[in-house]
């Protein structure tokens, strides 16, 4: 698969159980607005900073993809909307209930942004980062899309956490989301590796937006004829090799 890849950003927000307003980018309210923001959670508001920066300034209505690959995901509105079920019974407002699903992020960015094409969330546990970066490239030899935009990661909820770390407390649990944006053709090519492995290369973190931007700033600093892998391994021998090469001659 040719691509190239246009822009990687990373987010994060401190894990002290309220966000500190002074860690939040500067231009966050400008660049998402403000209204119906009390329905979102901090999940989304991540994605749709990061997406809407990323899109064309006038954000036409667009083939694009968009790819939010993620474990928790829109988590804290799920919990909140059961919170609120709890005090308000009957009276909880019915805006509450389209931001509190799986996929809630992924409509905020494609509604912002005017994309039209492909919209997948998934989860795929510590190959997450390998199969959401498949699935945006793969979407340009299937559809009309020239640019997807792929963001990965987490921001740990209470509920989400707690979770977590019953399932496996010695990986590290930090909030952050991880932004790509990426076209079809370029000097980049990317080879994809999904056979069973020897499960060597096992995750310390668990939310893959880290590693996403580390590889992806790698794959930006490539020189011609160079290349770099991204192994993800988790348990039971699983694991996902992304190899992108970039073709010689050329440097981005």
């Amino acid at each position: 698969m040719r691509f190239s890849l246009d822009a990687v950003e990373l987010v994060t927000l401190p894990d002290t159980g309220e966000v500190d307003p002074e860690a939040l980018p500067a231009d966050l309210w400008e660049v998402i607005g403000t209204g119906g923001d009390r329905f979102r959670d901090w999940f989304s508001r991540l994605c749709l900073y990061l997406a809407l920066r990323g899109a064309d300034a006038d954000h036409p209505r667009t083939d694009d993809t968009v790819v939010i690959g993620t474990e928790y995901g829109n988590a804290a509105a799920v919990a909140d909307l059961q919170r609120a079920a709890a005090e308000q019974g009957r009276r909880l407002s019915a805006q509450f209930f389209p931001n509190a699903h799986s996929c809630a992020a992924s409509a905020y960015v494609n509604l912002s942004t005017g994309a039209t094409g492909r919209s997948i969330t998934l989860n795929a546990g510590p190959l997450t980062p390998v199969l959401a970066l498949w699935h945006a490239l793969s979407s340009f030899t299937r559809t009309p899309a020239r640019t997807g935009h792929v963001l990965i990661g987490e921001v740990y909820s209470p509920e989400s956490r707690l979770d977590a770390r019953h399932h496996d407390s010695a990986l590290t649990c930090r909030s952050g989301v991880a932004y790509a944006r990426v076209r079809a053709d370029g000097d980049l090519t990317a080879a994809f590796d999904f056979a069973p492995g020897d499960g060597t290369a096992p995750a310390t973190e668990r939310n893959g937006a880290f590693a996403t931007a580390d590889y992806l700033r790698r794959v930006r600093s490539l020189s011609p004829g160079e290349h770099v892998v991204l192994h993800c391994g988790g348990s039971g021998g699983r694991t996902a090799r992304l190899t992108v090469s970039r073709k010689r001659g050329t440097h981005g």
